[in-house]
């Protein structure tokens, strides 16, 4: 009993003492390493996704100089007049959400401030054990909305979650070995980045019971550390305490002319040439706007940039009947887009707080300090060279594998094995001239993908692919309708 009145002192003194042995340090300035955001502008094909986007070499049954200007080759008239598909991963859904039921805790800081209450209770003179107890099980209770927000929507601070979906619409058609496409193309997202005080709250083990004293002396400092110099004088916790969320959008519109033509026997070669106005949002996201942050995305694209580009591309056919392409897109080099975004944080570090075997803390001391982190962001558009190889199994059923990005210029694949694709369709005519239905299975980002695609009356296509979005690091459903000859 007397060790455990002892242990009490302690933690009353540890709370007096925060205040006056607290030490506040300049303001500081900090600029972070540049975020380069190399994201292609290239059509993406429900119909490609489906069977992991391999496409650099098979291109037999749509209009796939997008993927490969040499597919021209293959001639025919057609027109796609109107085409739509759009994605979007559950945990974005889940993430907006999230957010939407809990504005309030960005309002009032219900959470924060039953972890703090707890924290009074547990550290009150007189308090008997089962309302330290009951202290200890208010906190974890506090606590839980900040670890359900670094799960459901933040993500670690070195490695935050992208939150987002994906549109895409347009036209394209091709007249013999002539083509043509107009399309728009956008990954509208979001971030969330934890303050110092959420990364600290996140980090923090608070005991369930009073047996291990040096665990309870220990929480009790770092929670003190984390919400001290956060708090404000009216019981409400600074902005710098809550994670700062920024949109981070793109969207490009592509006009596109391209032509193909044999250069000898079973080699055909083709050049896309793009105009693409891209635009670029990177912008703060006020608290206001969490209960609508997905449809805010799209809404406040404030930087843009016009530029000419082209694609360059070959396929040869094998007598045998495999087929090889070879794609290199974006030749010409368009100016990137350059945004910064400044955000203010608060720091707190414990100095010197050894916890000894007994429960005694020597030369405690606390740092504070608030800092204006600036973070830029260049959006640009990398040089990429894809190879391809198609084989029909049957006249009927194709298999195809892709190298994308052989030279590793587009930041979202981190390994070789990201790069490869492959994949598989089957066309099966169920009534002829009117339904043909195409499964589809593939496998890119060492990840399955999957598809489906229904062509009715040879009017219709409507295609549906599961697959991995690396814009947001997810599984997402894609669907696409075209109508078309």
């Amino acid at each position: 009993m007397l060790r455990m009145l002892l242990c009490l002192f302690l933690f009353l003194s540890i709370t007096v003492n925060v205040f006056s042995q607290m030490v506040k340090l300049d303001h500081q300035y900090v600029t972070a390493k540049t975020v380069e955001l190399k994201y292609p502008m290239n059509y993406i094909d429900v119909r490609a996704l489906g069977m992991g986007g391999a496409h650099t070499a098979n291109g037999k049954h749509f209009n796939a100089m997008m993927y490969n200007p040499a597919m021209l080759g293959h001639k025919r008239s057609s027109i796609e007049f109107f085409g739509i598909h759009t994605g979007m991963p559950f945990e974005t859904y889940d993430a907006a959400d999230y957010l939407v039921e809990h504005i309030d805790e960005f309002y009032e800081a219900a959470s924060l401030n039953q972890v703090w209450d707890g924290l009074d209770q547990l550290t009150a003179a007189g308090a008997t054990n089962p309302e330290k107890l009951d202290a200890l099980h208010e906190i974890q209770d506090g606590l839980v909305f900040v670890d359900d927000l670094l799960v459901e929507v933040t993500g670690p601070a070195d490695n935050p979650k992208t939150h987002g979906v994906n549109l895409q619409t347009g036209f394209s058609a091709q007249f013999g070995s002539w083509g043509f496409s107009l399309y728009g193309l956008g990954q509208a997202g979001f971030i969330m980045q934890l303050s110092p005080a959420f990364e600290s709250l996140t980090e923090i083990d608070v005991p369930s019971t009073l047996s291990d004293r040096v665990a309870v002396a220990r929480a009790i400092v770092q929670l003190t550390a984390a919400l001290v110099p956060a708090i404000t004088d009216n019981r409400k916790f600074s902005d710098s305490v809550y994670p700062t969320a920024f949109y981070a959008s793109y969207f490009d519109v592509v006009g596109t002319a391209g032509y193909a033509m044999p250069v000898y026997e079973n080699l055909t070669v083709g050049a896309n040439l793009k105009i693409i106005n891209r635009r670029f949002l990177l912008d703060r996201i006020p608290v206001d706007d969490y209960d609508e942050i997905i449809n805010n995305a799209w809404s406040k694209f404030k930087s843009s940039r016009t530029g000419l580009t082209a694609d360059l591309g070959a396929h040869y056919q094998f007598g045998f009947g495999t087929s090889a392409g070879l794609a290199l897109h974006n030749v010409i080099p368009v100016k990137e887009i350059k945004k910064t975004i400044d955000t203010d944080f608060k720091f707190s570090r414990i100095v010197r707080s050894d916890i000894t075997q007994d429960g005694r803390i020597d030369s405690l001391r606390y740092l504070t300090w608030e800092a204006t982190v600036t973070r830029p962001f260049a959006l640009k558009l990398p040089f990429v060279v894809n190879l391809g190889l198609c084989h029909p199994l049957t006249d009927n059923w194709d298999i195809a594998l892709d190298w994308v990005d052989i030279l590793e210029n587009d930041f979202r694949y981190e390994k070789t094995y990201d790069r490869l694709r492959l994949g598989t369709e089957y066309r099966y005519e169920l009534f002829r001239d009117k339904l043909t239905i195409t499964p589809r299975i593939g496998l890119a980002d060492q990840r399955a993908a999957m598809g489906l695609g229904f062509n009715i009356y040879q009017l219709f296509q409507l295609d549906c692919a599961y697959a991995y979005d690396r814009f947001v690091n997810q599984y997402a459903f894609y669907a696409q309708l075209k109508i078309g000859w």
